[in-house]
């Protein structure tokens, strides 16, 4: 069965949009914005933009889903090989993220430096909790549980914010491997700590 065309006009104007919608954030600050200020950047009327956004608050949670996912892709449930306490898993995730990280540096420096930066940082937070606690049975209601899973993912989204403010001044595989390092046990620590309390 043929896959439906993709109409490159389409893409072409979503993109111009998307990256005209991030060049005003870090110029004139997301409160501030008008839909004519993204439509005269990406050089397209208001009617076309219409065509394709509800309006400022779509063409955001659109541009934060389509990011998002792209960590899905990256990020394999790994709770089997965290279990099985297997640490290659850990460096091979991290590679992942940071390589879609450096791919779309643009959006998350933009998300993760500007005046959005407390709300996008939790949106994230949220992401990365649900990844650690896929495979689990049910979720942790434990309290030093959920302050142990809060205080991992604060930390990870801090060192994500830390090397996206300049990318170019730090290496990848050293920055995984400090990571890798503090973040594998911390999350054996969890997992344990989950199962232990679930079983009592």
């Amino acid at each position: 069965m043929n896959k439906p065309k993709i109409d490159l006009r389409i893409v072409k104007t979503r993109k111009a949009i998307k990256d005209s919608f991030l060049t005003l954030i870090q110029t004139k600050g997301y409160d501030r914005i008008t839909i004519q200020d993204i439509a005269d950047q990406a050089i397209i009327n208001r009617n076309t933009f219409y065509l394709h956004y509800i309006d400022k608050p779509d063409l955001m949670e659109k541009l934060c889903i389509e990011h998002i996912d792209l960590l899905n892709v990256c990020l394999p449930e790994y709770t089997e090989d965290v279990q099985n306490e297997d640490p290659s898993f850990m460096v091979i995730a991290l590679k992942s993220l940071f390589l879609i990280l450096e791919e779309h540096v643009v959006f998350f420096r933009t998300m993760l430096t500007h005046e959005i930066e407390s709300s996008f940082s939790s949106y994230l937070k949220d992401h990365f909790k649900q990844i650690i606690l896929s495979g689990l049975d049910t979720p942790p209601d434990n309290l030093k549980i959920q302050i142990s899973l809060e205080y991992m993912v604060s930390g990870l989204v801090g060192a994500i914010s830390l090397w996206i403010k300049e990318p170019e001044h730090y290496s990848i595989d050293e920055w995984i491997e400090q990571l890798s390092n503090i973040h594998f046990n911390n999350i054996l620590d969890l997992i344990r700590s989950i199962n232990g309390h679930s079983v009592q």
